[in-house]
């Protein structure tokens, strides 16, 4: 690097003197000094040197030095075609391409040779002595080295003649594609984030040059509802509201594309953006377990009735659901708090109430808590714990004997206080005799002909049984007088009757008032 300074400036002080033998000439013939500065503009647009090297001479010129060998040096400089040389290349040009030349103009026909005096390319430019030529000797790189200057001499014989700078310019082609500086990137959103909220930086850079070194970011996939935009800064950003509950994270694709010219030859890369939604507390929990269940009224102190379950859909702690009793129905269930387990704290009495509600309340953990109500019926089911009972605990019937059959004598009817099989009851009657009962309705019949002068009382047994898995039941006695009708004539037993009266009897009114009670006797024998 010094040795190129100091070269450098030796260059600059050439320029100079090459300026001060112009001005001198110009002085002695004003003609050769404008033929001469026409001469050094004829430079092809793309041969111009780069800009800092023109300040650099400016600055030389103004601050050099002149010697007296000012007019001898401008001379030998004059023997290139041009003052300085500067060539453009891709940096995709194959290696063994010509990339430049040099020529010299020289009055004497002495053969000439073109050298190497400086290089920092490390021989990337190969001269051809006799032609000077430039061959490319390897592969460029425009991001690793954008330019190269070198300083090429012409020998005419063994003596130097001129020396020239030579450079160049390494030109830019789309030979880099955008780089992300991570293949996959994470963000988390709060669900409520306000639109347009910028929170995640795409870090992507193109070692290219210009337009091709221009990046443009799409996303391409997993943001179909156009939830997200990208800035033109590389900021991902909110487009739309989100809803965790909806959609808790999006797994998008991101494009990087440089603006290389044409189209056909940008370059791309991808990278992975994974979008979490996080969740706040905007949703009540909700019951999703039946408003009603069902309990035997035996059933034991601290049974569980039923587990209500209520759900949220929020997550955490805002899904964190705990249960409350608003309404305990005097105290007849309790509740547990996390479980949501209902439980039985007094004992039930179906037939005094066969339908109880409480009100429970579900409350998440969030901040603010919200909480939802629900009205829980719960209905006693009846066990077979009562028995059937009559009206009263005896009944006395009287009924005439000559009542028809299948005349109906008395409806009884039993009362069971539970319900469906274990309050219906069904009647049965012993001994039968000449009755028969029905065992549905209750309703006492004549089955047979009574006769009082056979039969002229009956005790029964009724009995009220209800159909319960075990049954139970309850009896009544009933005592059944038959009345007498007159259905029998009087008949004297025996037929003949033979009385033997002593002639000598006196008192004759006494032995017929004898006869006469044998006879009623009789008589009312057969009608008992």
């Amino acid at each position: 690097m010094e040795t190129t300074r100091h070269l450098r400036k030796v260059m600059l002080l050439l320029l100079l003197l090459m300026v001060l033998n112009m001005v001198v000439s110009h002085e002695r013939n004003p003609g050769i000094l404008r033929a001469e500065s026409e001469f050094s503009g004829i430079v092809d647009e793309q041969h111009k040197p780069p800009s800092w090297y023109n300040t650099s001479v400016d600055a030389e010129l103004k601050h050099g030095a002149v010697s007296s060998l000012a007019h001898s040096r401008w001379q030998t400089q004059m023997a290139f075609s041009q003052t300085v040389y500067s060539f453009q290349v891709k940096e995709d040009t194959v290696p063994g391409t010509v990339v430049g030349k040099v020529e010299a103009q020289m009055d004497s026909p002495t053969p000439i040779t073109y050298t190497v005096q400086e290089d920092d390319g490390e021989n990337m430019f190969l001269l051809n002595p006799v032609s000077g030529v430039f061959l490319l000797s390897r592969s460029l790189d425009f991001e690793a080295q954008r330019f190269y200057i070198l300083t090429i001499e012409v020998q005419q014989g063994h003596s130097q003649v001129s020396s020239v700078r030579v450079y160049f310019n390494v030109l830019d082609v789309n030979d880099n594609p955008p780089v992300f500086s991570q293949n996959n990137f994470t963000a988390s959103l709060l669900e409520d984030t306000r639109l347009k909220t910028c929170f995640l930086s795409l870090n992507v850079s193109d070692k290219d040059d210009g337009e091709n070194g221009e990046v443009e970011l799409t996303v391409v996939s997993g943001d179909e509802l156009g939830m997200f935009f990208i800035r033109s800064t590389g900021s991902l950003c909110l487009n739309k509201e989100l809803d965790r509950e909806t959609e808790s994270s999006y797994n998008l694709t991101v494009t990087a594309k440089d603006c290389a010219r044409p189209a056909s030859s940008q370059l791309t890369s991808t990278a992975r953006v994974v979008v979490e939604v996080e969740d706040i507390n905007d949703n009540a929990p909700f019951f999703v377990s039946a408003q009603h269940a069902g309990i035997p009224e035996d059933s034991a102190l601290h049974s569980v009735v039923m587990t209500l379950h209520a759900e949220d859909e929020d997550a955490g702690s805002n899904a964190k659901i705990l249960y409350y009793l608003i309404n305990s129905s005097g105290g007849t269930f309790s509740i547990d708090n996390t479980t949501g387990e209902v439980l039985l704290e007094e004992i039930l009495d179906r037939e005094k109430a066969d339908t109880l509600t409480i009100t429970v309340t579900a409350t998440d953990m969030g901040s603010p808590r919200i909480a939802t109500a629900m009205n829980f019926t719960v209905h006693v089911e009846d066990v077979n714990d009562n028995d059937p009972v009559f009206p009263h605990s005896n009944y006395s019937l009287s009924i005439k004997e000559d009542v028809q059959r299948g005349t109906s004598l008395f409806h009884f009817e039993a009362q069971d206080q539970d319900i469906g099989s274990n309050g219906q009851v069904r009647y049965s009657l012993s001994p039968a005799g000449p009755f028969v009962v029905d065992a549905v309705r209750g309703v006492l019949s004549l089955r047979d002909q009574l006769d009082r002068e056979r039969d002229s009382n009956y005790s029964l047994i009724l009995t009220a049984a209800n159909k319960g898995d075990v049954p139970r039941s309850a009896t009544v006695t009933i005592s059944i007088t038959v009345l007498d009708v007159n259905d029998f004539t009087p008949q004297f037993s025996p037929e003949l009757l033979i009385i033997h009266v002593k002639e000598n009897e006196k008192d004759l009114s006494q032995l017929t008032q004898q006869v006469l009670l044998d006879l009623l006797g009789h008589t009312l024998c057969n009608h008992l």
